[in-house]
This record gives structure tokens, C-alpha cells and sequence, in this order.
């Protein structure tokens, strides 16, 4: 499995000759996310093919630096369902905004469910009254001295 960062024209031109529904129904809702870099397209892929798509959408804060970032589309081949590629992806986008120095990552209120909503709580999000999201903790490096 690799994940990567894509770009609207690999997902718009070189991938649309799969003739997958999932895989179009998911680029739809891509499209509605700003362009970067207040984004990140993320894609799963097996053997070459996509297994799950995530779109990150980044948010600045009051002091001009980047401060949350939010899930806004997740999608995963239904034929590789309940694999664990979902997680992942949502582990590699936490990474993501950690590097560009969010402190929060939310899940946007239409993603709430993905996964029959048992899958958030378990990847260390919580407040489904306020809406799913995760604090972010540093990732500080120890050494032996």
C-alpha cells in the first residue's frame, strides 16, 4: 500500500478511465475543496490502482499560521473495505497537518458516520455533540544523552 499526496489532474484525467462509481462519486465531492494550498488530496493506492481517496482541507488561524484542518471526503473502494486503508489514510492526513503546524483535525459533520461512526472514537476522536475532533499532540523526538 503507498499513500501520497495527488493532484486534481491526475484524479480528473488519468484516473477517470477506471470506470469505478466509487472512485467518481468521491471525486465529486473533491471537487468542492479549495485548490492549494488550502488542501491536500490524498490517495491509497495498490498495485497502481486507487483504494481510497481523503481530501484535508486547511485552516489559518488569527496569526496567520496554519491552526486546524478538517476531513472533508473519505472514500474507499467498497471490493477493499474493512482492510484498515481508511485508517491509514486518516493517520497519514494527521501527519500532515501536524507537519504544517495544525493543532486540531476535525471531521466534517457528513463524515460523521463513515464507517457506521464506530471508527472515530477508536482513531481518537471525540465531542459528536460539538463535532468529531482530535487534538493534535506534538511530536517531540527524545534522544539518549
Amino acid at each position: 500500500m503507498k499513500i501520497r499526496q495527488a493532484t486534481r489532474h491526475e484524479l480528473e484525467i488519468e484516473f477517470r478511465m477506471l470506470d469505478q462509481p466509487w472512485f467518481d462519486a468521491v471525486c465529486e465531492r473533491l471537487r468542492d475543496l479549495p485548490h492549494h494550498p488550502f488542501s491536500r488530496l490524498l490517495i491509497a493506492e495498490e498495485d497502481g490502482k486507487p483504494r481510497a481517496l481523503l481530501g484535508l482541507r486547511l485552516h489559518w488561524g488569527g496569526d496567520a499560521r496554519l491552526v486546524r484542518a478538517t476531513i472533508c471526503v473519505l472514500g474507499v473502494d467498497p471490493r477493499h473495505n474493512r482492510r484498515g486503508i481508511g485508517l491509514r489514510l486518516v493517520r497519514f492526513a494527521e501527519g500532515i497537518a501536524r507537519i504544517n503546524g495544525c493543532r486540531q483535525v476535525d471531521v466534517a459533520p457528513e463524515l460523521e458516520g463513515w464507517g457506521d461512526g464506530r471508527c472515530w472514537p477508536g482513531l481518537g476522536y471525540d465531542g459528536p455533540d460539538t463535532g468529531l475532533h482530535k487534538v493534535l499532540g506534538s511530536r517531540v523526538q527524545r534522544t539518549c544523552a
